[in-house]
């Protein structure tokens, strides 16, 4: 019995509620994985750089596409394009590259998310506090269904995420988070 026998065969119905009509849940999530997989575009050098990019239909497939890779050396960035940001990985972790508009637009949100607390990598935490980048990435939580997710937020300000679940804009506040560099 190969794999996707293993993991896919029917298992018998041993007096438990009938599973006709049900969909497999696994082999649901594993094709709309596939669907959204972000597409490669192209490898580039820049300078000492170089780039590996794809292009993607959203920003949570990228996430969940970049966070299966692992990058081991330094100036060597993937990069998912799609059109609610482009998101990357290299030697730190995944980052988002700047911002949309729209997340500066508090009064955009419908109701208030929450940031899960130790959630983000110091790098990323620390180039936002320094002004270098414009957010840091951190697992937030929707107000509305509960989802949690990664997403940029702003250094010590509000910001605006949109639940890829729910598709809720929330509002999320930073300011208790805050970096003391000596």
């Amino acid at each position: 019995m190969g794999i996707w026998s293993k993991l896919f065969a029917k298992k018998p119905n041993k007096g438990k509620e009938s599973n006709k009509g049900k969909k497999n849940k696994r082999v649901e999530e594993s094709v709309v994985s596939k669907s959204h997989q972000p597409e490669f575009v192209q490898k580039e050098r820049r300078d000492n750089s170089t780039y590996e990019i794809y292009k993607g239909t959203d920003a949570e497939s990228a996430r969940t596409f970049l966070l299966t890779k692992r990058v081991g050396k330094r100036l060597y960035y993937i990069v998912v394009e799609t059109p609610e940001g482009n998101w990357g990985t290299d030697v730190e972790g995944l980052y988002l590259e700047r911002l949309l508009p729209w997340q500066t637009k508090i009064s955009s949100a419908k109701c208030e998310g929450h940031i899960i607390p130790m959630s983000w990598s110091m790098f990323g935490l620390e180039m936002a506090a320094k002004g270098y980048n414009d957010n840091f990435i951190a697992k937030v939580q929707c107000g509305k269904c509960e989802h949690k997710w990664l997403d940029g937020v702003r250094y010590q300000k509000v910001t605006v995420v949109s639940c890829p679940k729910c598709k809720m804009l929330n509002k999320v506040d930073s300011k208790n988070i805050q970096v003391v560099l000596v």
